[in-house]
């Protein structure tokens, strides 16, 4: 059976009334002695930022906003020892009474579930199949099927599917990541669920508040945003056809989960 597992892969936080000195000391008070550096920022209504290299606080200097962007990179740089996604969310939740910041604003959470193994059925593929057989169900409205490659080295990078816009404010997003990370192809899936604004903060006040494993709330998720429907059902309309068997399967295996560093 493959291997399963649930992380954070991507946040990014708008904080309102506050310097990065004041803000990077609460939030990781253990990397107030890394070498930051301030250079430009690169996103569009911010001058520069300050970086260790894997965390960045984007600012202008005429405002008091500090933009925090956490990529997956900076997701497992802070994930060592007694790091907890729970309490920094926490901490953000209380940045307002503590004096830190006047305003918060959470624009953006990535949750990925990665899947390792050879017996992988949550593919591109299985969404290209099922969807032109007609067994496939979504609330979105489109499915996008693209095949990358890396400009740089010209390399493939396999086919990937987007389930819903990527200018929503919520979709997801499934790609085949070791052949993006070069260490080789079918063996190791993402399913990324993208949200924005309220579904982001509606996803952290779960983590931060709901004592159930994490993993439930994901499977929930996938379960209303796509489905793979019963190929051998005899109901006629295929939104009232039970789930095929292998993906109540996957959505019972998420559900066991529980979030990386919690």
């Amino acid at each position: 059976m493959s291997k399963m597992k649930i992380s954070i892969d991507f946040v990014s936080i708008s904080f309102m009334g506050t310097q990065f000195p004041t803000l990077m000391n609460y939030l990781f008070s253990s990397l107030q002695h890394d070498d930051w550096a301030e250079c430009q920022s690169g996103i569009k209504g911010f001058d520069s930022q300050f970086t260790n290299d894997k965390i960045h606080f984007h600012f202008t200097a005429d405002s008091g906003t500090q933009l925090l962007v956490l990529s997956g990179l900076a997701c497992r740089y802070l994930e060592n020892g007694d790091w907890s996604w729970q309490l920094f969310f926490e901490n953000v939740f209380a940045s307002k009474d503590a004096g830190i910041a006047t305003y918060f604003r959470i624009k953006r959470l990535d949750v990925a579930i990665d899947e390792h193994g050879s017996s992988i059925r949550l593919t591109p593929r299985s969404v290209e199949r099922y969807l032109t057989n007609g067994l496939f169900t979504s609330r979105a409205s489109r499915a996008l099927f693209l095949n990358e490659r890396k400009i740089t080295s010209r390399c493939n990078t396999g086919l990937s599917c987007y389930i819903g816009r990527r200018t929503s404010k919520a979709y997801i997003f499934i790609y085949d990541k070791g052949l993006e990370q070069g260490i080789g192809a079918g063996n190791w899936y993402r399913t990324e669920i993208r949200l924005r604004d309220p579904f982001a903060r509606e996803t952290v006040n779960r983590i931060v508040r709901d004592k159930q494993l994490f993993g439930v709330s994901v499977a929930e998720y996938l379960r209303q945003r796509m489905q793979f429907r019963s190929p051998t059902s005899t109901i006629k309309e295929i939104r009232r056809r039970p789930l095929v068997g292998w993906y109540g399967k996957y959505l019972d295996r998420v559900a066991a989960c529980e979030l990386a560093y919690r």
